[in-house]
């Protein structure tokens, strides 16, 4: 300091020429000697040392007293750097030179070497791939022997090429600018007047508008973009992903290298010179590592040519080698350099994943029907020999060391998570019905959220798990379910049709047209069934619910499944295809999953499709019988009865173009008539199996309109009998409403409500002719052999016409017979009487006693013989 107190640079600088004039404003209050240096570099283009003496020498381009923009910097020693610079760091395509001959021409990032480059040595050889720093991280050459997801069509199936594929994106940011990502005002970086204090801002944090204008000046003379695709990610390694992305930024300054950037992204060493030493050495430490040479691959790393996260052109990694081969010591001794346990390769595989895929082959993978996969996996039958054994003992040893292998990368920190190709690894162990492999993984933290891709119908680990048969299914089904997944996360299987509901699955069972005739019938009234008001049930793909209740595995283990997935609040009333749970399971003949859905609110009468109806629907189609007796279709809709069920419901039937609303026996008898072959069919012209459906569908059906009739009495004894009784008469029910005229008076109105007019033999109400009783008119029947049915099972007892005209008729023969009997004058004297009963003279008593004796008995056996003729004569 001079004694004035003015620094000595100061006053150097107001020596200097024209410095008054060219000192920038901003930096009048600086005390220190940087920004001194700095405003000798504006005036004279030279970067001076920051020390006492001149070391490097700068001639470039500035900004805001940083070096900023294209420049060339020279060391002492006789080495150079040409290239651009961004506030003060090397950024982006730049080439150094050494004086001992050696260049690197390539892309740098914050002072380091950072994306595709290229050193070259005097004797010609070239260094040529991606770099990170001072060494090589991926190479331009193939290791032979790589790893590919090719040589596994079995598992490449599942890479959905489609959406799998990242992109950088540019639409709104062709640069790609950091200052993008802070807050807009300054205000929000820096409290209010900041300035006010000081006018060096060195230590303060770099604003967006600080950094709008440093872009905007490093990229003023950048040509102008023409459109273009965005830039496919080659490899989802975040480090790799942060390279492209740099790439991307500074593609417009690719004019400055003279290599072609393109050929190195792409693997594609081209005219390049011979390999150079870390070029070489880096494939022999991905060489040696695959082939478990331990001490060749420790030499390698002792002497820094290579980085131990090298790679060739397809991403291939030395801890990917050593790891596919079970080389445990040489995978700690890479990880214990440096490795990246989880970088990839570029098809998205990681060490893990590679491991993962030797380790469950499609062979290994169990049946399911989440995946439409029913059929068994066979291995070729072998003789039991000596050679046999022997393999079986390498390939369970080898297996053995793969697993110790999979755990080892998983305790040093390998992330299930990381890779997505083919499927995530959770669906290998679950496919596969390995416990403990899927409780492994998710200790270490494997989503459970996951899904295969849309093609293969978007299923999670849950649904597949859902499916397995087994003991193994229940455990596996535990474990996710412990991680905490939504339980009704629904596959992207919308549109699929249940398999015994697809038009080929029908023809089996249906050999003609349906015979109903609808007259779009009306249904129920509304006063005889319950209106549904639960919630809309939803429709979509399946859940891990509709899964299980599909299974028509072990009915325990399904049972089991389902019960789990229910405690932990799966939905039952959630539809797929028209199915609800409850329907599926009815349809599979899993009579236990049917217990544990109606104790855990599955509802019955929940609205399914058309062409379902209902959960009761269900139990009596055709198209579900295979999978019960007779006698357990019945214990099946007395048991949905019980929980609630509604016989009454409406079901919508529909017959081409016209519909109809009619009842589960409607349904029934819909499903019934559909298969003519065994409906129409004469008796003895069919088959003993046939005669075996016939008979089986007949006492179903009969069960059923049982059952519908009880209901349909027991509903029609809470209303007023006399009232019924009228209605029925007149073909509707009549309710009569009292309503106050003004003045006082009262007057009448009749309001007619319609009633439920079904078959009283066969319970049918739909595609009939019903005519009612000619003596009561309370019962209607579809036909003469239903009315002759119900009228000598049980009509005659109930029938009130009947009881009336017999009342009548006895009453009658009653009278005509004592007038006979004492208007005789041989009563009393004959050997036999007209009634069987000999008699003899007696006194008057008795004779009065023997009179009355055959009035009764005569009037007994002649009215009944009587009634009996004139009602089998249909007499009214």
């Amino acid at each position: 300091m001079t004694p004035n107190g003015a620094p000595a640079w100061r006053r150097l600088l107001g020596r200097l020429p024209g410095t008054q004039a060219d000192i920038d404003p901003a930096y009048s209050h600086d005390t220190g000697g940087l920004r001194f240096i700095n405003q000798l570099e504006k005036l004279l283009g030279l970067g001076l040392s920051r020390g006492p003496e001149l070391r490097e020498r700068y001639v470039g381009q500035f900004f805001m007293g940083h070096r900023h923009g294209k420049g060339s910097c020279y060391w002492p020693d006789g080495s150079k750097f040409t290239g651009g610079l961004y506030l003060g760091h090397v950024e982006g395509y730049g080439t150094l030179e050494w004086n001992d001959g050696r260049k690197f021409q390539g892309l740098y990032k914050s002072d380091e070497r950072f994306g595709p480059g290229i050193e070259s040595y005097p004797d010609g050889c070239q260094d040529v791939g991606l770099w990170l720093r001072d060494h090589l991280i991926k190479l331009c050459t193939e290791v032979p022997g790589y790893f590919s997801l090719l040589d596994y069509p079995a598992h490449y199936r599942y890479i959905d090429h489609n959406s799998g594929k990242k992109h950088i994106s540019v639409e709104e940011d062709l640069f790609l600018r950091s200052y993008k990502h802070l807050p807009f005002d300054d205000k929000d970086i820096f409290p209010e007047g900041v300035f006010a204090y000081s006018r060096n801002t060195d230590h303060l944090t770099l604003t967006r508008s600080f950094l709008e204008e440093c872009d905007a000046r490093y990229f003023q003379n950048t040509p102008k973009l023409p459109e273009e695709d965005p830039w496919p990610v080659a490899n989802v390694t975040p480090l790799l992903v942060r390279m492209q992305v740099h790439v991307y930024k500074h593609r417009c300054c690719q004019v400055e290298f003279t290599s072609n950037v393109n050929l190195i992204l792409n693997g594609v060493r081209g005219t390049y010179g011979p390999p150079g030493p870390k070029e070489l050495a880096s494939e022999q430490l991905i060489k040696k590592a695959a082939r478990g040479d331990y001490e060749g691959v420790c030499a390698i790393l002792r002497n820094g040519l290579v980085h131990p996260d090298i790679a060739d052109k397809h991403g291939y990694t030395a801890l990917a080698a050593a790891a596919v081969h079970c080389h445990n010591d040489i995978v700690n001794l890479l990880l214990d350099s440096g490795a990246d346990v989880n970088k990839c390769s570029d098809e998205g595989l990681s060490a893990l994943s590679m491991c993962f895929i030797l380790f469950y082959p499609e062979e290994s993978f169990k049946g399911n029907i989440a995946e439409r996969s029913l059929h068994s996996y066979k291995r070729k039958e072998q003789s039991e020999s000596s050679e046999t054994i022997n393999v079986a003992e390498g390939a369970i040893s080898e297996r053995q060391k793969r697993w110790e292998t999979i755990q080892l990368l998983l305790r040093r920190g390998a992330d299930p998570n990381t890779s997505w190709v083919p499927p995530h690894l959770l669906f290998f162990a679950v496919k596969a019905a390995d416990a403990e492999a899927v409780k492994l993984l998710l200790e270490r933290g494997a989503r459970s959220d996951v899904r295969l891709p849309s093609k293969l119908g978007g299923l999670t680990p849950l649904h597949i798990a859902a499916s397995i048969p087994g003991q193994e299914g229940v455990q596996i089904t535990q474990h996710l379910l412990h991680s905490a997944p939504d339980p009704n996360v629904r596959a992207e299987d919308g549109n699929e049709i249940y398999g015994p509901d697809k038009p080929q699955a029908r023809e089996a069972n249906v050999t003609g047209g349906v015979t109903l005739q609808l007259k779009n019938e009306a249904g129920p009234p509304r006063e005889y069934f319950s209106s549904y008001s639960g919630p809309v049930p939803e429709e979509g793909g399946r859940s891990a619910l509709h899964i299980a209740c599909e299974r028509e595995d072990n009915s325990e283990h399904a049972r089991d499944v389902i019960r789990l997935l229910l405690m932990h609040q799966a939905n039952p009333n959630t539809l797929w295809s028209g199915h609800s749970p409850l329907s599926l399971a009815i349809a599979s003949g899993n009579d236990l999953a049917v217990v544990e859905l109606l104790e855990h609110g599955a509802d019955p009468n929940l609205p399914l499709s058309s062409a379902v109806g209902s959960a009761l629907c269900a139990a009596v189609s055709t198209a579900y019988e295979q999978q019960r007796t007779a006698a357990q279709r019945i214990v099946l809709v007395d048991k949905l009865l019980e929980a609630g069920a509604d016989i009454l419901a409406p079901v919508p039937l529909r017959e081409g173009q016209i519909r109809a609303v009619g009842t589960a026996v409607d349904y029934a008898y819909f499903k019934y008539y559909q298969d003519t072959r065994i409906a129409h069919t004469p008796y003895h012209a069919l088959s003993a199996s046939e005669q075996e459906v016939l008979q089986t569908r007949r006492s179903l059906l009969e069960h059923i309109t049982v059952k519908l009739r009880e209901c349909v009495i027991l509903k029609e004894k809470e209303w007023d009998q006399e009232k019924l009784r009228r209605s029925k008469k007149l073909d509707s029910a009549v309710h009569t409403r009292v309503s106050k005229k003004k003045g006082g008076s009262l007057c009448v109105e009749e309001v007619r409500l319609p009633f439920f007019k079904y078959c009283y033999q066969c319970g049918r109400s739909v595609g009939v002719q019903l005519l009612p009783c000619t003596r009561c008119h309370e019962v209607f029947t579809c036909s003469e052999t239903c009315r002759r049915n119900a009228w000598s099972q049980r009509h005659r007892q109930e029938c009130s016409g009947s009881l009336a005209l017999g009342e009548m008729l006895l009453c009658r023969y009653s009278q005509f017979q004592e007038r006979r009997i004492f208007e005789d004058p041989t009563a009393g004297q004959g050997p036999v009487g007209k009634g069987g009963i000999h008699l003899t003279k007696s006194p008057a008593g008795q004779l009065e006693k023997t009179k009355n004796n055959r009035r009764e008995m005569m009037t007994h056996i002649h009215m009944r013989k009587w009634w009996t003729g004139l009602a089998s004569k249909g007499v009214d």
